[in-house]
């Protein structure tokens, strides 16, 4: 029985004593542990309270684990200060570890130093082999708090000494932390490959606790990734299959989620709901349950709680040490402030905030703001335009322009929601899943009748292709349809009207949003570094010899160029020579040609900018002359 519960075989330790009366003291010890490692939470306890009660120390100490691993945070530090006194030798390090351990869930100081005298205690012990699993939780601390560097290294030296166990256990939640961190880090390959590794290992335990923290690291990854079709799928069941056991932690990783989602598409009565329930499991609230509650409220409209909430979450996450989540944090209390139109607040904290992200390797920084980012693309385009911010942007994302569209706004909706990008790409999202559009001119298609509802055949292919032979591009255009139709849905996509020449329009279930047509309301709103955040190129960039593509084309180019030269005269009016070498950059972006932007640029240039960028501005005209 000893030995089969010293290697990890916890079934056979249950099948053996579980329901057999007149259990010794160490037999219900050996019993609740082995229930605890499984994950039996419900069964657990009174095991545990019983050899407690009748002196079993190392009873006393897998309680207090007991209390740590269903969120009793509060109760399991002070079992463990209570506890420890009493201690000593191997039981006293494993009482330090998950005391540790528990101050840290609470973001209480104390963590490190306990888990650093338990695995002290081990190595002077000589048992490597707890000292590794304790290098392995220190690293999950450190991971915590942001510093994933030395989470590497630290795991980097456990998982070698955990792999030589018998016991697998200790290496899966070491490889789990691993995926931790590579996602955060952006090295999302790499976290795949771990997670295959840990899920091999999972299978072979039959471990359905760790199969569901399994599941959560893959629908963050997924998430990243843009997988949204498996995201979906993986998350809508991981809350209720976690709570059915008892498992807080990944509850509240999943209602997070999802209430921070139903929140973004504007579901707000349903995020609200789930937030509510994700308060009966955690009714003390993380850091990022904290900020998703403070984006909740600034997506209802109230920015100036918001704005509160998110510098509350900001500090608690400084005391904490958490620097991953005080910096995101401070980029959305940035953002509620340009929300408010306080753009000198917003200006300030949004350069503290990306004198942070710069100080963070590039992956990292994406994995900061990526599940923002779409919200905060148009404070980004302002900070764009800004003399003061553009090097801090410049500094901390290189390029953010690099990150737009990965995140989608509507993971959860439940209608047919069509995006279609149309400025320099052609894709079609429906419900934020991309679609799989394997004829070239179906975007087009799609794209024109949702600007032009009811267009006979005729109409389309004149306007599309007007050059082609009208049988080859009468057969085109139903091979478009079809293509339509077997990507997005059968009924995306009616014909009315006369059978010799029927109408074709998009179904009325279908929500289509244009990102050309919200360019085009942004520049008529004013709105125009947000216009220029959502101008990502030509309209419509594979599709030829359309003179319709080309009035288009012309019509978005002109009113974007024509905002922004608007901005450029006020700037020179104001001498804010370093906003209109801004300025002019963002129009030669649009339009390389526009040679006398370029001389304006560079004559601004020399006055305010360093040499570098003189000698780059210089090289460009170069090229272009040439």
């Amino acid at each position: 029985m000893q030995s089969a519960f010293e290697g990890g075989d916890y079934g056979a330790v249950l099948t053996a004593l579980h329901g057999r009366p007149g259990l010794s003291a160490d037999e219900l010890a050996i019993l609740g542990i082995s229930l605890l490692r499984t994950a039996n939470f419900a069964s657990c306890e009174e095991p545990l309270e019983l050899a407690m009660a009748l002196g079993n120390e190392e009873a006393a100490v897998e309680f207090g684990n007991f209390l740590r691993a269903t969120g009793q945070n509060r109760r399991a530090a002070e079992h463990f200060r209570d506890l420890l006194p009493t201690l000593g030798g191997e039981l006293r390090y494993r009482a330090l570890r998950w005391y540790g351990v528990t101050l840290e869930q609470m973001g209480e100081d104390g963590a490190v130093r306990a888990m650093e005298e338990a695995r002290r205690g081990y190595l002077a012990l000589g048992d490597r082999r707890m000292a590794a699993r304790i290098t392995h939780t220190l690293a999950a601390s450190h991971s915590v708090h942001g510093d994933y560097a030395t989470a590497m290294k630290l795991l980097d030296s456990a998982i070698p000494t955990l792999a030589q166990e018998h016991n697998q256990r200790p290496l899966l939640a070491a490889i789990c932390t691993l995926v931790d961190v590579q996602i955060e880090c952006g090295q999302f390959d790499a976290a795949f490959e771990s997670l295959e590794r840990a899920q091999a290992i999972a299978e072979g335990l039959q471990d359905a606790y760790m199969g569901l923290h399994l599941d959560a690291r893959r629908a963050n990854i997924m998430l990243m990734t843009g997988d949204y079709g498996g995201y979906q799928d993986l998350l809508a069941g991981l809350a209720d299959r976690s709570a059915a056991i008892g498992e807080s932690q990944v509850t509240e990783h999943a209602l997070n989620h999802l209430a921070n989602h139903q929140s973004r598409i504007g579901e707000h009565a349903l995020a609200v709901r789930t937030m509510g329930r994700l308060r009966t499991v955690a009714p003390n609230l993380s850091l990022h349950s904290r900020v998703v509650l403070g984006m909740m409220t600034l997506r209802r409209g109230d920015a100036a709680s918001a704005h509160r909430m998110l510098l509350e979450a900001r500090e608690e996450a400084q005391r904490r040490g958490a620097m991953t989540d005080a910096t995101r944090a401070l980029l959305l209390a940035a953002y509620s402030a340009y929300m408010m139109n306080d753009l000198g607040r917003c200006s300030d904290l949004l350069s503290e905030a990306l004198l942070e992200l710069a100080g963070q390797p590039r992956a990292q920084t994406q994995a900061t703001i990526a599940p923002e980012l779409r919200e905060l693309e148009e404070m980004l385009a302002f900070a764009r335009l800004s003399p003061n911010l553009a090097p801090l942007l410049e500094a901390a994302l290189e390029d953010a322009s690099h990150l737009s569209g990965n995140m989608r706004d509507d993971l959860f909706t439940s209608g047919m929601r069509l995006e279609v990008m149309t400025l320099g790409q052609e894709l079609v999202l429906r419900d934020g899943v991309p679609c799989t559009l394997r004829v070239r001119g179906s975007v087009a298609v799609l794209t024109y009748l949702a600007m032009h509802p009811r267009s006979t055949r005729q109409t389309v292919i004149t306007d599309l292709w007007p050059e082609r032979d009208p049988k080859k591009a009468a057969s085109y255009f139903r091979q478009c349809i079809s293509d339509i139709r077997e990507a997005i849905g059968s009924d995306v996509i009616l014909v009315e009207g006369a059978h010799q020449a029927p109408d074709y329009r998009l179904s009325s279930k279908a929500t289509v949003i244009l990102d050309s047509q919200r360019v085009l309301q942004l520049v008529a709103n004013g709105q125009v570094p947000a216009a220029v955040a959502a101008y990502k190129g030509e309209f419509l960039p594979n599709l030829e010899g359309s003179e319709w593509a080309d009035e288009q084309r012309i019509h978005i180019r002109e009113a974007l160029l024509g905002s922004l030269h608007g901005e450029l005269r006020a700037a020179r009016l104001a001498r804010e020579y370093r906003r209109v070498v801004l300025l002019a950059t963002a129009i030669l972006d649009i339009d390389p040609s526009d040679t006398e932007t370029e001389e304006l640029r560079l004559d601004m240039a020399r006055e305010v900018s360093g040499a570098a960028e003189v000698a780059r501005f210089e090289a460009e005209r170069h090229r272009r002359m040439n």
